[in-house]
């Protein structure tokens, strides 16, 4: 006698079968260097002890239909981006623990969720970035009454009204972008911002000369067909460009893990010391964060 066949399993029902589909982008060589941090908070995020706590990061490598794998091989330029983006983290909350009704803008936001974590409830976010990037990013965050996306280059006019309209006090988050332009594009660009938003707080990293000459030996960088141009030996020599320039605060990453080591576990900060042995100690002096004041206070 024939057994019995067991009732077949739903569909619905299989592992992984509800599962959203990955979703493919489409990124220029360029563009994609926008992966690269996102790969680097998703990785702290997922560890039990972590630099930062990024949800949406893990959320957003979750989602992609992108090899992530290509980063495992550059760790310390991964650590680097994260205390990168700690220290730009600590200045805005510090503005808007001082201005809580603050304006924030992210330039070259890319995949990053710097509202999601530093939101106070109250300022207003204005987001930017080109085109392409733009078009990945708005598959994942949303505009609200307190966050606009624009589409568009920094170097161009089209941003400054909606930000000036708001009234400030005005933070802006320049976070790797600026060693891609050229000397002209960067000064023009604090001028600008110096005349349109005066008294601005403008925090940005910077590569030394020797930084932008060597820069073919990051490893980070050969999965990209980018290249850094604009490179400035000490941060205060930029006070000399006029536009009252001022600078409030420059830092490199070991600086940045000392200062934060409240918030770094005791075991990470031993990993991260250890990962910043690795690196030339003239690549760590090459790099800073720096944060200005533009035009009168």
């Amino acid at each position: 006698m024939d057994q019995p066949h067991a009732p077949p399993i739903p569909v619905t029902a299989l592992p992984g079968a509800n599962a959203p589909a990955k979703r493919k982008i489409a990124l220029s060589r360029v563009q994609e260097t926008l992966l690269m941090p996102l790969c680097a908070r998703a990785t702290q995020t997922r560890r039990r002890l972590g630099i930062l706590n990024d949800p949406k990061a893990v959320e957003i490598v979750e989602a992609l239909d992108y090899d992530f794998s290509k980063f495992k091989n550059s760790p310390q330029t991964q650590v680097g981006c994260v205390l990168r983006t700690l220290q730009f983290d600590v200045w805005v909350k510090d503005f808007l623990a001082r201005h809580p009704s603050a304006t924030v803008v992210e330039v070259g936001a890319g995949l990053n969720s710097r509202f999601e974590r530093t939101d106070n409830g109250q300022a207003r976010y204005f987001e930017l970035d080109l085109p392409e990037a733009m078009a990945v990013r708005k598959q994942f965050y949303q505009e609200t009454e307190r966050r606009t996306q624009i589409t568009g280059s920094v170097l161009d006019d089209a941003w400054i009204a909606p930000v000036k309209a708001t009234g400030g006090p005005y933070v802006i988050i320049i976070e790797g972008v600026l060693m891609y332009l050229s000397e002209v594009d960067v000064r023009g660009l604090f001028a600008k911002i110096a005349r349109e938003l005066p008294g601005a707080f403008v925090g940005f990293d910077s590569l030394s000369l020797r930084g932008i000459s060597t820069q073919h030996r990051l490893a980070a960088m050969r999965h990209f067909d980018a290249t850094f141009h604009w490179g400035i030996d000490e941060a205060r020599q930029i006070e000399s460009w006029g536009e009252g320039l001022v600078c409030l605060d420059s830092v490199n990453l070991r600086q940045v893990a000392i200062r934060n080591r409240h918030v770094i576990p005791v075991l990470l900060q031993l990993v991260a010391a250890a990962a910043m042995t690795t690196i030339r100690r003239s690549a760590v002096n090459d790099y800073w964060m720096s944060l200005f004041r533009l035009g009168p206070a």
